[in-house]
């Protein structure tokens, strides 16, 4: 597991600063970013407030934030603590309302209204899962039902069902790369056997902003912050 952390957090370093067209104001910037920004974050807002809004050491965050908002496409801003990483990522993929965001060299993450769903090429990925709604997740102390499916040491699938409930921690401003967002902070919580799964969302409007999501044992959890719509 360590090399395969250690073999993305270079590709993803050599990857995003490799863009031979020059053509992409994203890929430039994602590629600037990793350059100043590969180091560990913190959990939750505090991520999001130093991390991603300050967009790498000694860089203005409003002239990041103009570098990526130059292509006109959405961007997402994917942090994992137990990696050491932080990159920007573009849409690779959509098909109604799933969104698979890429990084540059062929991780992927897909999103169902926000809410994350599968990952791929990070190593102990998360195959599938079902996911809440953002009406749901507005709904404090109405119980509902997660799966998550793994692949096992036999690479057999493996289903883990877990019964879920959210509550309201409050009103949270939060700022993302230099622009502030007022949100609803939503704590949810997963159990299953004794075992709890924790995931934060900060809901903007009928929008999930930012979140702090459970992958698999192995990953952990990993932040996402919506850049640019």
């Amino acid at each position: 597991m360590k090399l395969l952390v250690a073999g993305l957090a270079l590709a993803l370093l050599g990857a995003c600063g490799s863009d031979k067209t020059g053509s992409s104001p994203v890929m430039s910037a994602v590629g600037s970013f990793a350059k100043d920004s590969l180091a560990k974050v913190s959990p939750g807002k505090k991520a999001a407030a130093t991390g991603a809004a300050k967009g790498g050491k000694g860089t203005d965050p409003s002239k990041r934030r103009a570098e990526l908002e130059k292509a006109g496409k959405p961007v997402l801003r994917v942090s994992s603590k137990a990696m050491g990483l932080a990159s920007f990522v573009k849409i690779a993929d959509a098909k109604g309302p799933v969104l698979t965001w890429a990084t540059p060299d062929g991780a992927t993450f897909s999103q169902r209204n926000g809410v994350l769903i599968q990952t791929r090429g990070l190593g102990g990925d998360l195959m599938s899962a079902t996911g809440p709604s953002v009406a749901q997740l507005m709904q404090p102390g109405q119980k509902y039902t997660r799966i998550y499916y793994f692949l096992g040491g036999d690479d057999q699938g493996v289903k883990r069902t877990y019964d879920c409930v959210t509550t309201i921690a409050g009103p949270d401003r939060i700022e993302i790369l230099g622009r502030a967002h007022a949100t609803t902070h939503v704590v949810e919580t997963c159990a299953r056997s004794g075992v709890k799964v924790k995931n934060d969302f900060w809901i903007e409007g009928s929008r999930i902003r930012q979140s702090r999501e459970w992958v698999s044992s192995g990953i952990g959890h990993i932040e996402f912050a919506r850049v640019v719509d």
